[in-house]
């Protein structure tokens, strides 16, 4: 009997831009079959978090149109501020007993009121404690369920039919991580968007550490606004031109100074997680979203952080055999497709 191909849309609501990405999966693989992407107005969606839902609808509605996608069933993703991320042990337990029992156990580690929060988990391992209790060691999120529903409300109102929401570092994760043994540690996943930059470490595939930093190339661009009291428009120009580390000009030094925050930031999160009791080593980094773009910020970051760092294009995992663009162009778009790509994926499992 023949498999008839099954579908499904990743759609990606960032800072600034939309993206969408179709992946089908056949008896040939999984390929990428469309994406695309549109700009939204200014302010209608700061840090990751929708202010706006009837402009960014129409935003959505506008690109939904131009990228003739197959379907109006689609997957969501969200990180912001209003999600928390926390790793904590628990009795083991039946995944079925742990999804239904998790309200009831979980209140102490997370600042939402449970009666307000969409609740997800991963487990990351099962272990025996000093007790000889059998223990699960797991990743919890939580989200604000007003906060989701927005993203929900958006979706419905270009017209679509929204299947499921996910964790956009779990995405990030579905597209990018590697899961064959590595041989010096884990793996690191740094996804720098517009205005929230995602942080995944896993293991072959398991997601261990899980952090969202509210900052990404938008401050960049805001502080060449400033610093050169120029337009928006003429900072994104000066941005995508210079390079970090060369700090002869005006918009060099701007540029090095706010990479210079990112970095920290990152270096920062990954000496939190190796300090944390049972923590593995790291074998290197691979960088997505728009922010990995910036000329200059992988030798940056690989030279703070003392790890290889490498810029990730999810086209050679998952083709895009039908596509007009070459292989140079899928690169150079690539990295923003990430996060879209995965949640896409997420709707084929």
């Amino acid at each position: 009997m023949i498999q008839v191909p099954s579908s499904a849309i990743g759609v990606d609501i960032g800072s600034r831009t939309i993206t969408v990405a179709e992946v089908k999966s056949g008896r040939g693989g999984t390929t990428v079959t469309n994406f695309g992407g549109v700009e939204l107005p200014r302010d209608v969606v700061r840090e990751g978090e929708i202010l706006d839902p009837p402009a960014v609808a129409e935003a959505l509605r506008e690109l939904v149109g131009t990228a003739k996608l197959g379907g109006k069933r689609v997957w969501l993703g969200i990180a912001n501020q209003r999600v928390v991320v926390r790793q904590v042990d628990l009795p083991a337990m039946e995944e079925k007993e742990l999804r239904a029992s998790l309200r009831y156990q979980i209140q102490e580690y997370i600042p939402i009121p449970v009666e307000e929060a969409e609740l997800d988990v991963h487990v990351v391992s099962d272990y025996t404690a000093d007790d000889g209790a059998q223990m699960q060691r797991l990743l919890l999120v939580a989200g604000h369920r007003d906060m989701i529903s927005a993203h929900v409300e958006v979706a419905n109102l270009a017209g679509l039919k929204p299947i499921g929401v996910d964790l956009n570092p779990f995405a990030v994760l579905r597209a990018m991580g590697e899961t064959s043994p590595l041989e010096q540690g884990n793996q690191v996943l740094v996804d720098a968007g517009a205005g929230v930059t995602n942080i995944v470490v896993h293991e072959q595939g398991i997601p261990t550490f899980v952090r969202i930093l509210v900052m990404g190339s938008d401050q960049i661009t805001d502080a060449l606004a400033t610093g050169m009291s120029v337009a928006r428009e003429q900072a994104e120009v000066a941005k995508r031109t210079a390079v970090v580390g060369r700090t002869a000009d005006v918009a060099g030094r701007i540029v090095t100074e706010q990479a210079d925050a990112f970095v920290d930031e990152v270096r920062s999160s990954l000496d939190y997680y190796q300090a944390q009791t049972g923590s593995s080593g790291l074998s290197g980094v691979l960088l997505t979203g728009g922010g990995a773009l910036l000329a200059g910020l992988t030798d940056r970051l690989e030279t703070s952080i003392r790890l290889p760092v490498q810029v990730g294009n999810p086209f050679p995992r998952w083709p895009a055999p039908d596509t007009v663009y070459s292989d140079k162009d899928l690169a150079g778009v690539g990295p923003s497709l990430v996060t879209a790509i995965g949640l896409a994926l997420g709707g084929l499992e």
